[in-house]
């Protein structure tokens, strides 16, 4: 199933997040369904990119942990802009590995405010089916 949908999502052209949530096996089904190992990414290697300015990345990439871990590392101190950047990852697929399946949705996240100041929360969740 995730070679096809892999497949589908990149005829599409679409921009993949891939969310490895730490498993192992999660990596390697993603690196047998084409994706490529130079494209994965972890939370130090997104934290530099963001220290650098964001240079181009490909238009798959795969995050060694989950989504909310993913959004967790975009600083808070410039909101917008992190959601900006943030909901450039997500304008295409997320593809997340939970719980031994994989999940396969559209969201996209938000500037939320409370007492401690700006976060980003993820929104608008949509399952997609192939």
């Amino acid at each position: 199933m995730l070679q096809n949908t892999l497949d589908i999502l990149r005829k599409e052209g679409k921009e993949i997040l891939v969310c490895l949530s730490g498993s192992e096996e999660a990596q390697k089904a993603w690196l047998a369904a084409g994706g490529e190992a130079g494209h994965m990414l972890s939370a130090r290697q997104v934290e530099s990119w963001l220290m650098t300015g964001g240079a181009t990345l490909p238009k798959e990439i795969a995050f060694s942990g989950t989504l909310e871990e993913f959004v967790s590392l975009f600083p808070k101190t410039n909101a917008e802009d992190s959601k900006r950047k943030v909901n450039g990852f997500l304008s295409g697929a997320v593809v997340e590995y939970k719980d031994g399946n994989w999940e396969y949705f559209t969201c996209n996240v938000v500037v939320m405010g409370c007492c401690m100041g700006e976060y980003l929360s993820i929104v608008n969740k949509k399952e997609m089916s192939f």
